[in-house]
């Protein structure tokens, strides 16, 4: 009864890593860049929205100003940071959102301070489920039905959509889709776009259900990358595989005897998981297709 506590206990994590993998995916497929400013990307908005909020703005304004603003981060990194370095190869260009990652953590310090302050809540804060002897929040089940939504619109705009069979199109082979009259390096930026708002929704709703602070919840987003590369770089429906195995490794491991009670094993667990995904695959890094 513990484990299958622990597992459900586990769906909030699922939640928000496989956004956060699915965002990751996308840019690396449109660009072949592993974007490590993911997690800026992600706080941001977070931010934007605790500061419209203290403005007096409306939820039902200040929630869609705030994705929005993460969008647009997410095409000024791509222009201004990675766009440069594309004759360079892809590390250059990862290079370039390293650089993005420090900036926009010294800057939201700043501006915001280093203190842990509460994020906005978007989903009723009083709502409680009882789960064994713990709870989930609304919230926390608001974010793993979020993310639902999320895999099932892309799922749609990738398979029945025009611009959804371009971007795959462009990502596979951007050389034939801009002999075909598409332009490769606009659909790069769309993708960046919406990796940029997927990434402040992950944001919002982790800082609406934990703490907002400009150091630690850009390293929420790390086991969004091991999710991507379990489930294959190149894969939406891979990244929602591997956020599920992060996120009930993280939820389960705690219940382990003598490892559990041992600070920083899920973590531990986390990162030999990732070394043995990176040895089994060597320079393979896409999975299955979305």
């Amino acid at each position: 009864m513990q484990w299958l506590t622990a597992l459900v206990l586990s769906l909030p994590l699922v939640g928000v890593y496989a956004i956060f993998a699915i965002g990751i995916v996308l840019i690396y497929r449109a660009s072949k860049v592993l974007n490590l400013a993911h997690g800026v990307m992600a706080t941001a908005p977070a931010y934007a929205l605790f500061q419209f909020d203290a403005w007096g703005l409306p939820l039902a304004a200040g929630l869609p100003l705030a994705i929005a603003a993460g969008g647009l981060l997410g095409w000024v990194v791509e222009r201004v940071f990675v766009r440069p370095f594309r004759d360079q190869g892809p590390t250059s260009q990862t290079v370039g959102t390293v650089v993005v990652l420090g900036l926009g953590i010294a800057l939201m310090a700043r501006v915001w301070g280093t203190s842990s302050v509460t994020g906005v809540t978007v989903f009723p804060a009083d709502g409680l489920i009882p789960v064994g002897t713990s709870n989930l929040r609304y919230g926390e089940l608001g974010l793993f039905a979020t993310m639902l939504a999320i895999f099932a619109a892309l799922t749609a705009l990738f398979k029945f959509t025009d611009l959804g069979l371009l971007m795959r199109g462009s990502a596979e082979n951007p050389r034939a889709a801009a002999l075909m009259g598409v332009n490769p390096q606009r659909l790069t930026a769309v993708t960046w776009v919406i990796g940029g708002a997927l990434a402040g929704i992950a944001g919002i709703l982790l800082s609406a259900i934990t703490v907002l602070e400009p150091y630690t919840l850009p390293l929420q987003a790390l086991p969004g990358f091991l999710a991507a590369l379990i489930g294959g770089l190149e894969s939406v429906t891979g990244a929602l595989v591997g956020a599920t195995i992060v996120g009930i490794i993280v939820g389960l491991v705690p219940f382990l005897p003598v490892f559990g009670s041992v600070q920083g094993s899920a973590q531990l667990f986390l990162a030999v998981l990732g070394l043995a995904v990176m040895a089994a695959r060597g320079d393979r890094h896409a999975g299955m297709e979305a």
